[in-house]
């Protein structure tokens, strides 16, 4: 059994008997075109968030033109209970406006940090996060301009810290759930354009993240979640060439599910030698190791300050209840 059938099972569970769901919303839903018990009835989208930060976070996504990934209805999130966008929203959205709880739930995996500095408007988090300046020279999908959350490489939330040394340090920070990746070559779009002739010029440039000795050709990096790690890479890097924003270090971080072991497959035949792991692969694909870290979405929540916040108490019950490996 994979580890999202076995999600789907216990979102289910937690659908038929979460106290924090009205009776309407326990039926199946309908998502692309099937219907699934897994999923909420599309006009109920809503309910997949933490009641305390549900008309906050509608609203922000709205005003900020950002896309739900699979969203139910205009203006509102997936309906699927296993959707990673929901569960980063739920996770870190209580911490957006909120910058001492929210370092201390990064302290302990950058024991560097001294305060959080906000990235946009009063917000100490940026959702699908894809900045001012189209750092990758990509083609927005979607019309002309460039879309938070659809059409460009989006980050899932971005934040910047001061460091005990005065330096800012921005954190790219992508969140994974139950996503799995087979071995599909991911050279040539739909409408038989390059994808490697995308990114080739940054890929070999002098800003480039990539030790060229190990990982020499571009065309290895397409197969996913390597392509996707290597886009978040390259951007990470282009943040600090084109110096915006201002900061001294940018970092890809990868929050995934310890359980979810089917996300961790290396897919790229070329790097199949280094180790089955992508998450301990990867950094060895790097100039500077240091410049990714993963971390296991359990030990990120148990950094949670309940102690120093209690108000933060029933949004930690939540979490635990909905995804029982927080437990």
């Amino acid at each position: 059994m994979t580890f999202l059938s076995t999600e789907k099972r216990r979102q289910l569970a937690w659908k038929l008997t979460s106290k924090t769901l009205p009776r309407k919303a326990r039926v199946p839903g309908l998502y692309r075109s099937r219907m699934y018990p897994f999923c909420l009835p599309m006009e109920l989208a809503h309910f997949n968030l933490f009641h305390e930060i549900r008309d906050d976070a509608m609203a922000d996504f709205e005003r900020l033109g950002i896309v739900w990934h699979g969203g139910a209805l205009p203006g509102l999130p997936s309906n699927h209970l296993c959707s990673s966008q929901v569960f980063c929203v739920n996770a870190l959205y209580p911490f957006a406006k909120r910058p001492e709880p929210l370092a201390d739930l990064l302290r302990p995996h950058f024991p560097d940090l001294a305060r959080m500095l906000p990235v946009e408007e009063d917000s100490f988090i940026a959702f699908e996060w894809i900045g001012d300046y189209n750092y990758l020279g990509e083609i927005p999908k979607l019309g002309a301009d460039r879309h938070r959350g659809a059409g460009s490489t989006s980050i899932d939330a971005a934040v910047i810290y001061e460091a005990i040394d005065g330096q800012q340090v921005m954190l790219l920070i992508e969140w994974k759930y139950s996503e799995s990746y087979g071995v599909s070559y991911k050279r040539f779009r739909s409408d038989g354009s390059d994808r490697a002739e995308s990114y080739r010029g940054i890929y070999y440039g002098a800003f480039t993240p990539f030790d060229l000795t190990i990982a020499p050709r571009i065309e290895d990096m397409l197969y996913e979640p390597l392509y996707q790690l290597a886009r978040q890479q390259l951007l990470a890097s282009r943040i600090i060439e084109v110096g915006i924003p201002e900061v001294d270090q940018v970092k890809l971080v990868h929050v995934t599910v310890t359980e979810n072991r089917e996300i961790r497959a290396v897919t790229s035949p070329r790097f199949r030698d280094l180790g089955h792991d992508v998450y301990e692969v990867w950094p060895r694909l790097l100039l500077e190791p240091s410049s990714f870290v993963p971390i296991a979405t359990k030990d990120l929540i148990a950094s949670a300050p309940i102690a120093r916040f209690p108000e933060l108490e029933p949004w930690l019950l939540f979490m635990k209840e909905r995804y029982s490996f927080l437990r």
